[in-house]
């Protein structure tokens, strides 16, 4: 019952992102949409925002990859185009809102982990130390954030498709040719 009731709310949450900003959302609307009382909410979650994580937690775990493998980046990368387009106006009421720091820095380091794993096999046998390639996948997990944000600030102009062909043209071969500026000789 207690998964029933967590995937519950997470969806009434999803729900009212549909139409308005997280900032405008409180546990009174939540527990109202789901016919569950206040304890039971604070049961699961701390606030509307820990549910928010929650949510953010397994709609990724769901949806998007766990690692990138370095013979399917390009198909994971399509991937997180397509759960942002996919929850336009979730993730956009998310975005504006004064809190999209939860947005933005759950995309982070589940980009960051991604690029991790790849830049790890790519790394191998290569003498390049563990902070450089820490800083590289900081790098990129920054710049993809940096450039989703301003595709979400711009309302997410021309879907997923050109952004997505855009992030191929960049990434195809640069983390393999940045770490080999970092290999020790």
């Amino acid at each position: 019952m207690a998964s029933s009731t967590k995937e519950a709310l997470g969806n009434a949450l999803k729900k009212m992102l549909g139409v308005k900003s997280i900032d405008k959302i409180t546990v009174k609307d939540l527990v109202e949409e789901c016919g569950v009382n206040r304890q039971t909410f604070y049961y699961h979650f701390d606030d509307v925002y820990d549910l928010l994580e929650w949510v953010f937690e397994e709609d990724c775990n769901r949806v998007l990859p766990k690692e990138i493998r370095y013979e399917t980046w390009k198909e994971n990368v399509i991937k997180y185009f397509h759960y942002l387009a996919d929850n336009r106006a979730f993730v956009l009421n998310v975005f504006n809102s004064q809190n999209r720091k939860y947005l933005l820095r759950y995309f982070r380091q589940r980009l960051h982990y991604c690029i991790h794993g790849f830049a790890v096999i790519v790394a191998e046998g290569k003498n390049i130390e563990w902070s450089d390639l820490e800083f590289v996948c900081d790098f990129y997990a920054n710049g993809t954030v940096g450039l989703i944000s301003q595709w979400l600030d711009a309302g997410m102009p021309d879907a997923d498709e050109n952004m997505s062909e855009r992030f191929y043209k960049i990434l195809d071969n640069s983390v393999e040719n940045l770490l080999a500026r970092f290999q020790k000789d």
